[in-house]
């Protein structure tokens, strides 16, 4: 980084074992839970919820790797309409990010074995249907083999654990990038409608921007219920913004192959070239970086104590009024602080250059080039029906 010293982040680790966190604080480092992550603008990002999607997850390699050597991502914020590369290093400092670079690992595996349609996880539910707004309700269009949402509101380690992550953190802005089309969306899912006032309106008008500027043009913009062309119930976006009041949440669909057969589910979920993966990936980085700008002058972004512990004490509420479990065990101190560490009985986390982040993802199998297509007989027997689009 230009000005100041990025400092290291954790490395990924498992909540209660459901999902990997990566958590990155360029301006230094500080424990889950203190004073300093209230008074900053927190980001929480997750790449991976369905397993054919693998595009997403190398968008989170490169906005780990720009995290890591941001000399990049700071010449791409002088740009014209950006804010400069000085102003997203001073936004970097007071910025604090927990990202998942691959929340459906079960799902993962299986494309890796073959399966190349599948979205769910590895019980056979889709992550993105087992949120509790909504939950259940099914469209006469409903497919089980697509969409089925488990047996309960967070059944699964997936949903569970990422609602106990978000309900500690509180972030200020969720992305939960997706593919299967371009497009940038905010809540709601589970309606053909779009929260009013004066958050939703800026929060808009910044998916507009987001658009122009990294999406060529090319991106629907609007709630996923108005623009996707059907409803989709129990979404992790809507109880982001419902449940736990995040101000800013939004679906990210960052490639889609509109000409790409049901059959082939690489080819309409993810880009084959090299040169059309780094261009993606480069691409929803840096429409991360531009969040970063934009964040701090949005009306919907609160910081400090007081707003945490309110935020944190009202989707309590909201879960309690749902019949739901708690949402932060523990003592009213330990919600109030709103300790990641306390809340998931870790113990202090030991910390990792980002860098080797990266490298251990990609000794992991994070890289998915290597996937290969089976026969064409073999494709027909694993044939899904697949919407042309999806959240």
């Amino acid at each position: 980084m230009r000005q100041g010293t990025a400092r290291a982040p954790s490395p990924p680790a498992t909540a209660r074992g459901g999902v990997r966190v990566v958590t990155v604080e360029p301006g230094g480092l500080h424990a889950d839970g203190s004073a300093a992550h209230a008074g900053k603008t927190r980001i929480l990002l997750v790449y991976g919820e369905h397993g054919r999607e693998l595009i997403t997850v190398e968008a989170a390699l490169a906005l780990l790797a720009d995290l890591a050597s941001p000399d990049r991502a700071l010449a791409a914020a002088d740009a014209p309409g950006r804010a400069g590369a000085p102003a997203l290093a001073d936004a970097l400092r007071n910025t604090v990010f927990k990202i998942v670079p691959m929340e459906n690992e079960g799902g993962r595996a299986l494309v890796e074995r073959g399966a190349l349609c599948e979205r769910k996880n590895g019980r056979g539910v889709d992550p993105n249907r087992n949120w509790g707004v909504d939950w259940g309700k099914k469209e006469p269009d409903y497919d089980p083999s697509e969409e089925y949402g488990g047996e309960a509101p967070f059944s699964e380690p997936e949903a569970a654990s990422l609602r106990t992550l978000a309900a500690s953190f509180v972030p200020h802005a969720w992305i939960n990038a997706h593919s299967g089309m371009e497009a940038l969306f905010m809540p709601y899912d589970h309606v053909a409608a779009t929260p009013t006032g004066a958050s939703a309106n800026a929060t808009l008008a910044l998916l507009s921007v987001l658009n122009a500027a990294h999406c060529g043009g090319r991106c629907a913009v609007g709630s996923g219920g108005a623009s996707v062309g059907y409803l989709a119930h129990g979404t992790a976006t809507d109880y982001m913004a419902d449940v736990l009041g995040v101000p800013v949440a939004m679906t990210w669909e960052v490639y889609g192959d509109p000409k790409a057969t049901f059959e082939d589910c690489v080819r309409m979920f993810n880009p084959e070239t090299a040169a059309d993966v780094a261009d993606v990936a480069t691409r929803f980085a840096d429409a991360v970086f531009h969040v970063v700008e934009a964040l701090p002058g949005h009306p919907g972004v609160e910081k400090g104590v007081n707003a945490q512990i309110a935020m944190a004490e009202a989707a309590a509420a909201a879960a309690a009024a749902r019949g739901e479990p708690p949402l932060l065990p523990g003592s009213r101190a330990a919600r109030k602080l709103g300790a990641v560490a306390a809340n998931l009985g870790a113990g202090p986390p030991a910390w990792l250059a980002v860098a080797g982040v990266v490298g251990l993802a990609a000794a992991a199998g994070l890289a998915w080039r290597g996937v290969k297509r089976p026969p064409a007989d073999a494709a027909k027997q694993q044939r899904r029906r697949v919407a042309a689009t999806e959240d």
